[in-house]
């Protein structure tokens, strides 16, 4: 509570007596009253003497069991709304991932709410009912009754026992509740054998608390409301649509997400690996073929692993069958996209085949590759060097930009490079071969060692992609269309 709730409270109480005393409270007892007056024997006056006294201890004691019980009342009232506004599920969070203040107050209601949260819901009901209950009668002593007690007991219930103790609890309940959990333990011991046995119905007719339990609809709904431009404290666009799409995958089959088959690049058993079909091979860029029967389409034994052909020589013309096929998982197009990927961490494909009739005999239906559920994994399209469209099943292709310098035949090269192999050896350890595509100038430092600063044309030995540079062993790429500068070493 804050620090000016006892002395507004002592200052209320006072004022209350002075202001609204009636003829029968102790302030305006009259001396003819027995019942206020004090019996002295006095010998002098040869009798029984009746003296006015009033009881100003028992007015005192009463005025501060007033304001203990309006503390108390504000006590159990702020504890009900904070203690029982708590979620379970919130606080696991914050023990697990809050500041160390707030993990050490939420392990502390934690353990005091482990006891039953019906059970110390009704131990401060039961307390707060006892409070509100006691105060009115002692504000009738006080005032011999009327609408004065009345009053005034409605008003220390409303403001100074619930107004104020549930509007402070409602923004600081977690440090209250925790501060507060040895006390209300006590009193749920002390009250026992009555709050207990009504927290045992509570719990058979209500169920016990489990906290929150989200759907993925609402698991959704709530990450979405963390979305923030502030990196730092919420969630960006980006992380809010994966963590969508991530609760979505169980939920999403393959065939949503697969490649149709019409739209596969596949090869027959028969068909020839000559230097058209390895081109076409390396044009679509595919590390994966699927291989079908030539009699039937949708009739697939396996798939070609292309990595298989980096030692391949093309002149040797062998058909299909004469390689080592991967097998070719085939599942239903109901699975769901979790599933696949579960198996596809397995490592024993990262290509399956959807298929009407898995295990049997055709009813391809198409494909679907680890990065087809990585793509549903994040939510976005995933394009690499290779990828021709953006969507296959809509059609959009891949716009790219052309290289400024394009070879048309490498292997052109290589062999000019092989050819002047032997050029270069007879030139000095200190030569290089120089690829130069678009025949530019070279620039050639080719003076003694005396004179090393000093750079000027020189005649290298020409060839159609290349040049031999004598006793150059650096290169550095001055100009943007391959004009090379060298520098002689020492």
């Amino acid at each position: 509570m804050r620090r000016g709730f006892v002395p507004t409270l002592l200052w209320f109480n006072w004022a209350s007596l002075l202001v609204c005393p009636t003829y029968e409270s102790p302030f305006m007892t009259p001396p003819n009253e027995s019942h206020d007056l004090a019996t002295i024997d006095n010998p002098a006056n040869n009798g029984n003497v009746m003296l006015y006294t009033p009881q100003w201890t028992v007015y005192i004691f009463t005025l501060v069991s007033i304001c203990v019980l309006v503390l108390l009342g504000a006590i159990f009232a702020g504890l009900t709304l904070g203690l029982m506004g708590l979620d379970l599920t919130n606080l696991q969070v914050i023990k697990a991932s809050g500041t160390p203040e707030e993990q050490y107050n939420a392990d502390k209601v934690l353990r005091l709410l482990a006891h039953g949260k019906h059970w110390v819901l009704v131990t401060l009901l039961l307390s707060n009912v006892v409070v509100n209950e006691t105060l009115p009668i002692l504000l009738d002593s006080l005032f011999g009754g009327g609408w004065q007690a009345i009053l005034i007991s409605t008003v220390l219930i409303v403001i100074f026992g619930e107004v104020i103790p549930q509007s402070v609890c409602v923004r600081y309940g977690l440090s209250i509740g925790a501060k507060c959990s040895k006390l209300v333990l006590v009193l749920m011991y002390v009250m026992w054998p009555l709050a207990y046995p009504i927290a045992l119905l509570l719990d058979y007719f209500l169920g016990k608390s489990h906290g929150t339990v989200y759907k993925k609809a609402g698991l959704k709904t709530l990450v979405s409301l963390h979305r923030s431009e502030n990196a730092t404290d919420g969630l960006t666009e980006d992380e809010v649509h994966i963590i969508g799409s991530v609760l979505d995958l169980r939920d999403k089959p393959v065939s949503k997400v697969m490649t149709p088959i019409q739209d596969v690049f596949t090869l027959t058993m028969d068909d020839i690996l000559d230097k058209e079909t390895v081109d076409k091979i390396l044009f679509h860029g595919y590390s994966r073929i699927p291989i079908c029967a030539p009699e039937d389409q949708s009739n697939f034994f396996g798939m070609l692993l292309v990595k298989q052909l980096i030692t391949y020589d093309v002149e040797d013309a062998l058909p299909v069958r004469c390689f080592n096929l991967g097998i070719l998982p085939e599942t239903s197009p109901d699975t769901s996209c979790l599933d696949i990927l579960n198996f596809f961490q397995e490592g024993k494909s990262h290509l399956a085949l959807l298929s009407s009739n898995p295990g049997g005999v055709g009813g391809a239906l198409g494909v679907i590759t680890l990065e087809d559920v990585i793509e549903e994994l994040i939510g976005e399209e995933i394009i690499d060097e290779t990828d021709i469209y953006i969507d296959v099943h809509k059609k959009v292709k891949v716009i790219r930009r052309q290289p400024k310098t394009y070879v048309s035949n490498i292997h052109s090269i290589l062999k000019l490079v092989r050819s002047t192999s032997s050029v270069q050896s007879q030139s000095g350890q200190g030569n290089k071969l120089v690829i130069h595509p678009n025949q530019n100038s070279l620039l050639t430092s080719c003076s003694s060692h005396d004179d090393q600063s000093q750079y000027h044309k020189s005649s290298p030995l020409d060839c159609s992609y290349g040049a031999i540079v004598p006793n150059a062993s650096e290169i550095m790429n001055q100009q943007q269309r391959a004009s090379f500068y060298i520098s002689q070493s020492t």
